[in-house]
């Protein structure tokens, strides 16, 4: 009840009240003042005037008739707080808010009902009855309350003023009610909304900040009722192991509610009937406006006692799949109307596309800090510990060991069994290595079988060679790997500090030299490193000493690895690779001489010979009408913390005559995470020259999404190690598809690097990437067998290609020979070119060496089933197209498969011989119709972006062509 000043329509309505008095006292004049005091049967005065019969009348219909059209529900008093008048509007109001009982009508006194009132009006008809006194005494002009009424029917809103009859004068009172019902509502709703809108902008504000789940969970639901005011909100999540639905974070006084909420999702029975699991279920925005009467509410009494009126709830879509809901429980029902929703369901994408952004954030921060395969430290980490072990070592004068464990022999079992056995032989040599280690250890994998273990504070040589025995000693035992047993030794190296080194690099080094002479000695040893396992190291700075004079004896020269579109087939650059001719030990790669050259200042001068020599080169190729493609560069992390990179490329450009398009700089997250701003500095003045700018082995080192997206990128490079078991992990797939998802998104190329096979090959193309780069299309190659190449024209074989014409490709998979037999005769006549494969294993091998099309599958096969079968194929080759032909029918399965995308259909034995082939003739025509898309949509990338080179050439060309002083031209 709150007291408001008086409106202008109150004045409106004043004015033609004091308009109807006067007509009443022009009449009195007519008649000459001739009026008579009466009294009715009851004792209650009223006037009587004395005029013409038909004057009275007239006039008397007229007041009547104005009083009656006013909107208000008006009441007229006398000095005394007596109804001495009412219009239409007054009766119609107490007939339907049921006053009439209350006695309001003409001849009551108002003070004498009012006074009357009880139970929960008696506190307003106080207030009515003293502001009425105010005004008839002439205290107050206006009194103005603002109140609601609880009809039978519905709750409505009013505002009552009490005002003087005339202006001035102490003749009585005017009492009106006005309905405000339709103001208070839309007053309701501005409020509504600007209070979702508070919580909307304190939600998006969070989501741009966060960097943490739980951080986004719990503060979402704070502003949800701080800045929403909401009675409650939640945010619950699928399990992904479970799939059971699990509250994770929420807001509010109502902690009942939560428990109970909680209690009813961990219900098998429960948890499917309530409105989180059916929007879900649905995908669907499920809201009750009046939860306590809404039948399609179940479990209402817990709402009802928390006094929670409407609800929303509002599923968390991450690629069509909703992995969880946002639900908001007000404590006034008819909430949640259009406007609303349509603002509540854009946050909800919005913290959906956050989850979806910080996990994949998370995975690449664990990438770069841990090993995909163990979870163990990787390289990265592992030197960051020992670079902090080492510190603390020195602070406290404590010895420190490095161990370097390489297995034996285990390149036999990776050619014996293959790749899968012997990942799950490492993951399980990892288990065991921790296993023999303290907390306070630390475990990493250095690169495929080779591990390395930092010791702290140890107490002497006899505690780190006995972590040695305890890891050797856990090899012993067999290794039960899918039905196989290994045994699988290590070799260990041993240094500590400080005798036997002061940095990482050198305690790494010399653990290294003592696991290598520790396997000279047999092997399932250990050994510490002393000086006679120096000739390593002494070789090592003998080849150092030599890189000294390569460089002015011309003994370095440049390699070039093509790079080719995986939409064309055309080769589309070069990428230029350092070799040494050493005159005694003849030509050395990278990786023997690199690393040394990296921590010597001969990094700079070679580098720039690197860079000189290939744009010349590529200018040379240029001119002699062999294409234009690009050549690419490494760029060095010294040439990054210097401030001459800039100056370097521009005379390299403008010595060879190379147009800046050119040209590609290569740079590995490590350099562009070091002094992070100044490199965008130098990124970006390198991309105002028009060079172009790659990460090279992305995936492999540490970068946030937060400055990639702000580094000026042209193109990222998947690093080989992805790469190398794509067509046999899903993990790798997924990894792949999402790197190259991620920089698409960013409209950045992705060339993968380390493509070695026709299938590495399929998958990449299959999965949109754009260019790649190894031995299955080319080694490195010298210039003279690069020059040929151009010249040759030589591209990818064009039945790689996903829009090109090629065979109809078909396998058959089925562990019974005569089943196979049977359908090749019959589908031979069609044309197709048919693969076999007798169960699932084998059928993954031909997919792994062959381009398939369609897949018809038995369901029942030893090892693997039918569906389980395809729904790997499905993460390792997306564009088959996939069916199961089988004489057992597990419905639910199958059902299940189809709605997941697994299989496109599910064809029973025996079959009728016209019908499967009709569906196989379908299957390939909704392949094909498929691959023509994905062709034309790399095509569409392809065009837009030669286009915005082209461009970019043109604006240049046109500012080069302009006079000095041109406008246009500064």
């Amino acid at each position: 009840m709150n007291p408001l000043p008086p409106s202008d329509s109150n004045d409106d309505i004043l004015a033609l009240i004091e308009t109807l008095h006067a007509t009443s006292q022009r009449l009195e004049e007519l008649t000459a003042g001739e009026v008579d005091a009466v009294a009715d049967r009851e004792g209650r005065s009223f006037l009587l005037r004395h005029v013409q019969e038909q004057l009275r009348d007239t006039e008397a219909a007229k007041q009547a008739a104005i009083l009656n059209a006013l909107p208000a529900h008006i009441a007229l008093l006398d000095t005394q707080a007596r109804i001495i008048a009412v219009n239409e509007a007054w009766r119609t109001f107490a007939d339907s808010n049921g006053l009439r009982d209350a006695n309001y009508s003409i001849g009551e006194n108002y003070l004498k009902t009012c006074l009357r009132a009880q139970g929960e009006n008696a506190v307003e008809a106080a207030q009515v009855a003293v502001g009425i006194r105010q005004v008839l005494a002439g205290h107050e002009q206006h009194f103005t309350l603002e109140y609601a009424c609880h009809s039978p029917n519905q709750q409505r809103w009013f505002v009552m003023t009490v005002s003087p009859l005339l202006r001035g004068q102490q003749n009585g009172a005017v009492v009106m009610h006005i309905d405000i019902t339709e103001r208070k509502a839309a007053q309701t709703r501005i409020f509504q909304l600007n209070r979702v809108y508070a919580m909307l902008s304190g939600i998006n504000t969070l989501i741009v900040r966060v960097s943490d789940r739980a951080e986004l969970f719990r503060e979402a639901c704070r502003l949800a009722v701080d800045n929403g005011g909401f009675r409650m909100s939640m945010i619950a999540l699928v399990d992904k192991g479970s799939g059971q639905i699990v509250p994770v974070a929420s807001s509010g006084k109502n902690d009942a509610l939560f428990t109970a909420i909680k209690t009813i999702l961990s219900s098998p029975e429960n948890a499917p009937k309530t409105m989180v699991a059916r929007a879900i279920r649905d995908k669907a925005t499920i809201v009750s406006n009046d939860s306590q009467n809404d039948p399609s509410v179940l479990f209402a009494k817990n709402y009802a006692d928390s006094s929670i009126r409407a609800m929303a709830i509002l599923p968390l879509m991450v690629a069509d799949q909703a992995i969880g809901v946002f639900a908001l429980y007000a404590g006034e029902p008819e909430l949640f109307h259009d406007a609303e929703m349509k603002l509540l369901s854009e946050l909800a994408g919005d913290i959906a596309f956050a989850i979806d952004h910080l996990d994949k954030q998370e995975r690449l921060n664990y990438l770069a800090y841990f090993d995909v395969l163990t979870g163990l430290p990787n390289r990265t980490l592992f030197y960051e510990r020992l670079t902090q072990g080492l510190a603390l070592a020195r602070r406290n004068q404590t010895l420190l060991a490095v161990l370097s464990l390489d297995l034996d022999n285990f390149k036999a079992v990776i050619d014996l069994l293959g790749h899968g056995i012997a990942d799950l032989c490492l993951q399980e040599v990892g288990n065991r290595l921790v296993a023999c280690l303290r907390d306070t250890d630390t475990v990493g994998r250095m690169g495929s079988d080779k591990f390395a273990i930092i010791l702290p504070e140890i107490e002497n040589t006899e505690a780190a060679a006995n972590v040695a025995r305890k890891l050797i000693a856990s090899g012993r035992h067999a290794y039960l790997i899918d039905g196989h047993e290994l045994f699988v030794s290590a070799s260990i190296g041993i240094t500590l500090f400080p005798d036997d080194g002061d940095g990482t690099d050198a305690m790494v080094a010399n653990a290294d030299s003592a696991m290598y002479r520790a396997k000279d000695l047999g092997r399932n040893v250990y050994q510490f490193f002393t000086a006679e396992m120096n000739r390593n190291t002494q070789e090592k700075l003998r080849l150092e000493a030599d890189l000294h004079y390569a460089l002015p004896r011309g003994e370095f020269l440049l390699y070039y690895q093509p790079k080719v579109s995986c939409t064309t087939g055309q080769v589309t650059g070069l990428e230029a690779l350092l070799r040494w001719q050493h005159p005694q030990r003849g030509l050395v790669g990278p990786i023997d001489f690199i690393p040394a050259l990296e921590t010597t200042d001969l990094i700079i001068d070679v580098s720039a010979w690197v860079l000189f020599t290939a744009c010349a080169q590529a200018q040379s190729w240029h001119a002699a009408g062999l294409g234009t493609p690009t050549i690419a560069v490494n760029v060095s992390g010294r040439q990054m913390l210097g401030d001459g990179l800039c100056e370097m490329v521009r005379q390299a450009l403008d010595a060879s005559g190379l147009a800046p398009a050119y040209l590609e700089l290569e740079l590995t997250e490590s350099q562009l995470m070091t002094n992070a701003e100044n490199v965008i500095g130098i990124l970006t003045r390198l991309k105002a020259m028009g060079v172009r700018l790659s990460v090279d082995d992305f995936g492999t080192g540490y970068s946030s999404l937060a400055y990639l997206k702000r580094f000026p990128l042209d193109s990222l490079k998947v690093d080989r190690a992805f790469v190398r078991d794509i067509i046999a992990d899903p993990n790798d797939v997924s990894i792949t598809r999402a790197i190259i998802t991620l920089a698409h998104s960013l409209k950045l190329k992705v060339v993968a690097e380390g493509v070695e096979t026709e299938g590495q090959l399929g998958l990449l193309i299959a999965n949109y990437c754009d260019e790649i780069q190894g031995y299955f299309f080319s080694w490195p190659l010298p210039v003279e067998e690069a020059t040929a190449l151009l010249h040759s024209g030589r591209s990818l074989d064009s039945r790689m290609l996903g829009g090109m014409k090629r065979s109809r490709t078909l396998l058959l998979v089925d562990d019974e020979p005569n089943i196979l037999s049977s359908l090749k005769r019959l589908l031979r006549a069609d044309g197709y070119q048919i693969l076999t494969a007798l169960g699932a294993e084998q059928g993954l091998e031909v997919l792994a060496s062959h381009r398939v099309d369609v897949i018809v599958s038995d369901q029942r096969m030893p090892g693997m089933s039918g569906v389980e079968f395809l729904r790997r194929v499905k993460v390792l080759h997306p564009a088959t197209i996939r069916l199961v032909l089988s004489g057992y029918t597990d419905l639910q399965t199958v059902t299940d498969a189809i709605n997941e995308g697994a299989i496109y259909k599910f064809l029973t034995k025996p079959w009728d011989d016209s019908h499967l082939r009709a569906n196989i003739q379908e299957a390939f025509q909704a392949k094909e119709l498929a691959d023509e898309n994905r062709r034309l949509h790399s095509e569409v990338l392809e065009a837009n972006s030669q286009m915005n080179e082209a461009n970019q050439q043109l604006q240049k060309q046109l500012a080069n062509t302009r006079p000095p002083g041109d406008p246009a031209a500064e």
